[in-house]
């Protein structure tokens, strides 16, 4: 199975079932109080981070995922069913971007946590929800409102505390090989690893026995000239480093060392800036192939970096002691580093719906915008405050819930805001795609 770590997918959530508008039918009852039951919630769609997953190819063949509707409430206050959530399984290290806002949605990195990145839609509220010592038989209930639905992007970034990052043939795949338990493939040419490819590191004690301590490796593709430009295989890959706590710049002794990190370090600096804060040491691979002295000449003109430099050979597996211990050392702490490299998630803004047959009072109207048209008529429009979406979840029963939406926008601060705006008596208020007459209830008392 081919390695995968971007895919694009679409999401929609469920829509939330109508509540029902019913009265109780019971024989010797000819008319029955109102009993509609409220709608069910639509079912979400959530991401879930699984472990022993290596690619987001598992996913390939599927790309829209659909979660069902909410069932509609029905008489004698039977709550419609709610729609089970749909688990879409990734990965541990996937981030979920939104296609068309380009914001973050969810990053998971830990196994079992879950993320909704669709959110299902609310259930209405039947008719015996709008009861009250006016209005003793309500005809009109309130519909459910339509799922999320979003064109997702998902990228895997490997969950791995340190990144050996190098160009081709440095001998990135054979240091990996030694130093942990990992069986990379290793060949003499380019490109040789096309995967990211993990390994686990025991700390050693003095007779050389694997401690209680430990760090995963991954051996990172080899990043060619032009590769945050998406050159060669290296912009597919670049993302993994992010992930890490720590990079070893691996660089080949009889090349141009410092050439080759200079050049190393403007890729990470093209592709994210911030890749070159980390903490970082450098891995001069293949002394078996010089002498010493060549060795040392090369260390210290690698100093002026400002990067620790270790001599090793993978080969032969001198300096890979020094190497992991350092390593070891430099390590930053992981739930400190987790918090200062947290992702920006886009927070959620949809409240979670109160209880079963439990409903809040409507809180006032925010972010509302009223506009005069300008066209023969006074007319006016209302923008925002969640006016029009109120007015959609009545549009069945728009004319018996003519009353209640009144005293609600009423209480919302609809009637003052229009009022402030310089309507008058008559003139016509626009919501969406309905009309109403603009009702002064101070001016007709007046009168």
């Amino acid at each position: 199975m081919a390695f995968r770590d971007v895919l694009n997918i679409e999401v929609a959530a469920g829509n939330g079932g109508d509540g029902s508008m019913s009265f109780h039918r019971a024989k010797y009852l000819e008319k029955g109080g109102p009993d509609g039951g409220h709608g069910g919630r639509g079912g979400s769609i959530v991401l879930r981070a699984i472990e022993g997953v290596e690619s987001l190819e598992r996913l390939v063949g599927k790309r829209k995922f659909k979660a069902p509707n909410g069932a509609y409430g029905e008489g004698r206050l039977r709550q419609g069913a709610d729609g089970e959530d749909v688990y879409i399984d990734v990965p541990v290290g996937t981030t979920a971007f939104d296609e068309d806002s380009g914001k973050v949605i969810a990053d998971l990195v830990r196994v079992g946590q879950e993320k909704v990145i669709a959110r299902g839609g609310f259930g209405g509220r039947g008719n015996s929800t709008f009861t009250s010592s006016t209005r003793q038989a309500p005809r009109f209930a309130e519909l459910g409102t339509p799922g999320q639905k979003r064109r997702v992007r998902l990228e895997l970034r490997l969950i791995a505390d340190v990144g050996l990052v190098g160009y081709p043939n440095a001998g990135k795949s054979s240091l990996l090989a030694a130093l942990s338990r990992a069986n990379p493939a290793i060949a003499d040419y380019p490109f040789t690893t096309l995967s990211p490819i993990l390994g686990v590191v025991d700390r050693l004690d003095s007779h050389g026995t694997p401690a209680d301590e430990r760090f995963t490796l991954a051996d990172i593709p080899g990043i060619i000239e032009g590769a945050s430009e998406g050159k060669g295989l290296g912009l597919e890959f670049l993302r993994h480093i992010s992930r890490t706590r720590l990079l070893i710049y691996v660089l080949d002794v009889t090349r141009d060392p410092v050439g080759e990190l200079g050049q190393l370090q403007a890729e990470l600096r093209a592709y994210d800036p911030t890749l070159l804060e980390q903490v970082s040491l450098i891995a001069l691979n293949k002394t078996e192939l010089v002498d010493a002295d060549i060795t040392q000449m090369v260390v210290d003109e690698l100093a002026g970096f400002g990067l620790p430099v270790l001599p090793v050979s993978a080969k032969e597996g001198a300096g890979l002691p020094e190497l992991r211990e350092a390593v070891f050392q430099m390590l930053p702490d992981r739930e400190l580093w987790a918090q200062t490299h947290a992702l920006d998630i886009e927070s959620d803004e949809v409240r979670e719906e109160p209880l079963r047959l439990v409903f809040r009072e409507d809180p006032p109207a925010r972010g509302v915008s009223i506009v005069s048209t300008g066209k023969p008529e006074r007319v006016w429009e209302v923008h925002g405050g969640g006016f029009e979406e109120r007015i959609t979840r009545f549009s069945r029963y728009l004319e018996d819930a003519a009353e209640y939406l009144g005293n609600l926008f009423k209480r919302q601060g609809l009637y003052n805001a229009l009022k402030r705006a310089g309507a008058r008596e008559g003139d016509t208020v626009e919501i969406g795609t309905h009309r109403f007459e603009y009702f002064d209830e101070d001016e007709s008392n007046n009168g």
